[in-house]
């Protein structure tokens, strides 16, 4: 019984196995976003990671991910200041509109949303495809577009985590601080899984 417990092969031990690794990936992200530029090759790493635990392909995470951190160094950190002068856009946008027409907030809001979304497909695009920023860009687009229930689930999902640990900061937070990131992406990865391998085939 003991042996079967602790076998790695248990579903509860392959549970305990990838919510470590995603604790790790988590910090090791975190860590590699300080410098703010280099916020976008991080997490192109960690979405190229997150892929490989979805297919079971991973073998050493954290080495996995300053490998991809360093490939994707250049392409990852320009995407990043991309979204980055995005979201720095629509906060002025919204508070603007807080100030001097506030029902114009939620046209704010809508855009936000829909950057997210986007930033989800573009770092994942852009771990595994060979492609110009622009062009990385406009795929993402469409497919924030094109796959509307995959888009839907890791939209609704990622605000519902952040609310939920806004709202139970006692016991939300906590979990936030170490899957903040990691779980986000993860979930996305999953519910991306399938469209990635289409393209990856030529489908």
């Amino acid at each position: 019984m003991i042996k079967k417990i602790f076998d790695m092969d248990n579903p509860l031990m392959q549970g305990l196995s990838t919510a470590a690794y995603l604790m790790i990936l988590n910090f090791l992200t975190v860590i590699c976003c300080l410098p703010v530029v280099t916020a976008g090759a991080s997490l192109t790493a960690l979405h190229d990671v997150m892929r490989d635990m979805v297919r079971h392909e991973e073998t050493y995470p954290a080495k996995m991910f300053l490998d991809s951190f360093k490939k994707n160094l250049k392409a990852g950190s320009l995407m990043g200041l991309v979204f980055i002068a995005a979201a720095i856009l629509i906060l002025f946008n919204y508070y603007a509109a807080a100030a001097f027409l506030p029902p114009f907030r939620f046209i704010s809001l809508a855009l936000g949303i829909f950057v997210l979304a986007v930033s989800f497909y573009a770092f994942s695009l852009l771990a595994r495809f060979e492609n110009t920023v622009r062009g990385t860009l406009k795929n993402a687009i469409l497919l924030t577009a094109g796959c509307f229930p995959q888009t839907a689930g890791m939209t609704a999902f990622t605000i519902a985590f952040y609310l939920a640990a806004l709202r139970f900061t006692t016991v939300i937070a906590p979990v936030a601080l170490m899957f903040g990131l990691s779980l986000p992406v993860y979930v996305s990865a999953i519910l991306l899984n399938s469209t990635l391998e289409r393209m990856e085939k030529g489908n």
